[in-house]
């Protein structure tokens, strides 16, 4: 049986995720955990989620816009079929996206045979036996690791912590990804994942790449420069501040036969070391945690490095919805170094990785791809 709450007069309107600031005078005797279905002062229903007011991103995160729903076996299978009704005949892609799944607290990745699966809030660790029951109804795989690393699990005390399901090592594995080989080790977290949501990028941009010369700033796998180098780029050069991810990339480049070069470097020490118009195609993704005004430095610095005519695509991770400012950056770059810059392609999430239109945090990826006169 769902608790229930009725919201003030007032309110905002439904949404996916409620502050407890939002629930005045919630009952104490409403436990953490619980299902509980919020209704309007004049008795409509906003939906069912979880209550916990631990929980780092909102006390109560809604799974279904019913009354009558709760968080057991039937609903998460139910949801979880749904989920993978969503995705496509993939064999590396996000299976479960969190919330916009409508299983909030569970990320869910397959890489051929193996699944990466986290549970992020106390509702979904609880759950996560019969979740894992479940996936082994629909998939036949070899294993099932427990990506619990992230410090969200710290809010609601549980541990951090990376194994597979079976007790068994997992060794590092090769997996083909769009016509790629690329080594994944996720038992090894200082070795570079494969980042699924610019999965589709990797392949548009290498595309564009016949016979020009690419630089791609902060790769971990080497991604871009190979899909280029596969569409007969002139030359790729990858640059990566980690070591760890520099060799992986050349290890991944050996694997699929490709002359793909690696340095490691800061990328804006790297630009900065580059001349006018030494590549035809760049790619760059700044970090979250710089200020506008060193998106702005990067971004002139990549314009003075690219030839005219050339192609440059920028990603964005900013999840706290503010894409505007880095589009703003953006702009400002082209107008101080006096380029012109033609839209190719505006960038969002991928299919497999859903968001909800109302909540923007959820929408973590954007960008831009370019053409620079």
């Amino acid at each position: 049986m769902n608790a229930t709450y009725t919201l003030p007069e007032g309110a905002a309107l439904p949404q996916p995720w409620y502050q407890l600031s939002d629930l005045p005078g919630l009952a104490d005797v409403i436990l953490d955990g619980t299902s509980l279905t919020l209704l309007s002062s004049d008795g409509h229903v906003f939906g069912t989620g979880i209550l916990d007011r631990r929980d780092p991103l909102a006390a109560w995160r809604r799974f279904s816009p019913s009354d009558t729903v709760a968080w057991d076996e039937s609903y998460l299978s139910l949801a979880l079929q749904d989920a993978l009704e969503r995705r496509a005949e993939e064999a590396c892609q996000r299976l479960v996206n969190s919330d916009a799944d409508y299983l909030p607290g569970f990320i869910a990745e397959c890489y051929g045979d193996v699944l990466l699966l986290s549970a992020e809030t106390a509702a979904a660790d609880a759950s996560l036996p019969l979740m894992i029951e479940l996936f082994r109804e629909h998939f036949d795989f070899r294993e099932i690791v427990l990506m619990h690393a992230g410090e969200c699990r710290r809010a609601f005390g549980l541990p951090l912590e990376l194994k597979t399901v079976s007790g068994n090592n997992l060794k590092g594995f090769w997996v083909d990804i769009d016509g790629l080989s690329y080594r994944i080790d996720p038992l090894r977290p200082e070795k570079p994942g494969f980042v699924l949501d610019l999965r589709e990028q990797h392949a548009l941009v290498g595309s564009l790449c016949a016979g020009r010369r690419v630089l791609s700033l902060g790769e971990g796998q080497g991604a871009f420069g190979l899909q280029a180098l596969r569409a007969e780029a002139e030359l790729a050069h990858a640059v990566t501040p980690d070591e760890v991810a520099s060799k992986a990339i050349g290890a991944n480049a050996q694997k699929n036969g490709l002359g793909l070069s690696t340095e490691c470097a800061p990328a804006m020490a790297y630009l900065e070391s580059c001349q006018a118009a030494d590549y035809d195609a760049l790619v760059l993704e700044p970090s979250v945690m710089m200020a506008p005004a060193q998106w702005v430095r990067m971004h002139r610095l990549a314009l003075q490095a690219l030839a005219p005519g050339g192609i440059l695509a920028t990603y964005c991770r900013i999840p706290d919805g503010t894409s505007a400012v880095f589009e703003s950056a953006l702009r400002e770059s082209f107008a101080v170094e006096g380029r012109e810059g033609r839209v190719f392609a505006a960038v969002g999430q991928p299919f497999d990785f859903p968001w909800l239109m109302q909540l923007p945090q959820t929408k973590p990826l954007g960008g831009f791809i370019l053409q620079v006169e």
